[in-house]
């Protein structure tokens, strides 16, 4: 039987997972473009595979109805919002997701990117390389105003972390979890609220058709001019063209990223020295990864064998 495994660093820190499919007789496949794959590219890879490692390449209904073969994808992560659920089901085939969670992984990238930009260390660091002595005064991100957009696992992770930076912290999501909320004193509040006076924003959602482009020019209009943003959940939630937008009019202070509309990413971000990015890194801490790296593996062979 073989097996794709989509992603572009499996393996990278641990050999087990590979050898682990390999001493239960299946044939690996890698994805040699070392990039997130188009679907014109998945259709092709997994046209005669019986598994797939997945990450957050996708799945449409044309991808999975191309699949002659498939049988399980196997999700190297929680999230199951790039796969087509229906026409996964309609083709019996089992989707699989991995329980060793990354959402403190997420969540401590998610406050290094925003201590990054509260006290401009990416900024000073280059100058500094650059033979250039230059101090720059930042703010603190203590006794802020935090609005943390999806107070599912990773947001609630964020919120656990960051409790002794004496933080008053607003949330907006669907499904709201009152008892953390009391617990932690957490306000939910309208989308509306959060970008017109939270200091940092943090963006933990999945991603539905629902919420794509939820984080639109209107909210990026009412935003502090010394707010922050982050985001670490999925790129498709903000509109990037708004984004750009308000930071040529300085609208906000800066933006933390480590998702973007189309991956790789090589957009007009990048000129902004008050844009620090990351290459969709929120998962990639090395003891979360090798652990669903191996049940990502496991999930097959349980499932298969």
């Amino acid at each position: 039987m073989k097996v794709f495994i989509a992603t572009t660093t499996f393996g990278v820190f641990s050999k087990k997972p590979i050898n682990l499919l390999k001493e239960n007789g299946f044939k690996v496949l890698f994805n040699k473009k070392k990039r997130k794959l188009t679907e014109i590219e998945i259709k092709q890879y997994i046209e005669d595979c019986d598994a797939v490692i997945a990450g957050t390449e996708k799945y449409s209904k044309d991808v999975i109805n191309n699949s002659s073969k498939l049988k399980v994808i196997s999700r190297l992560g929680v999230g199951t919002d790039n796969i087509d659920i229906k026409s996964s089901k309609i083709k019996k085939i089992k989707i699989l997701k991995t329980q060793s969670s990354p959402s403190r992984s997420v969540a401590e990238l998610a406050l290094g990117l925003i201590l990054d930009c509260t006290r401009h260390i990416t900024n000073q660091s280059n100058d500094l390389k650059a033979n250039k002595w230059s101090k720059q005064t930042g703010n603190l991100f203590s006794y802020k105003k935090v609005g943390i957009i999806g107070l599912g696992s990773i947001g609630k992770e964020f919120v656990k972390i960051t409790k002794g930076f004496n933080l008053e912290y607003f949330a907006y999501d669907k499904n709201k979890d009152f008892i953390f909320a009391k617990k932690n004193n957490i306000k939910f509040t309208s989308l509306k609220n959060i970008f017109k006076d939270c200091d940092i924003i943090t963006i933990h959602l999945n991603f539905q058709k629902n919420n794509e482009k939820i984080i639109n020019k209107n909210l990026l209009s009412i935003i502090k001019k010394s707010a922050i943003l982050i985001n670490t959940s999925r790129g498709e939630i903000i509109d990037e063209k708004a984004l750009l937008e308000a930071l040529k009019n300085n609208n906000l202070a800066a933006i933390g990223l480590d998702v973007f509309n189309v991956e790789p990413y090589n957009g007009k971000l990048i000129k902004y020295n008050n844009a620090i990015l990351t290459p969709h890194i929120g998962s990639y801490s090395m003891e979360v990864r090798i652990a669903m790296e191996y049940e990502a593996a496991n999930n097959i062979i349980k499932t298969l064998k």
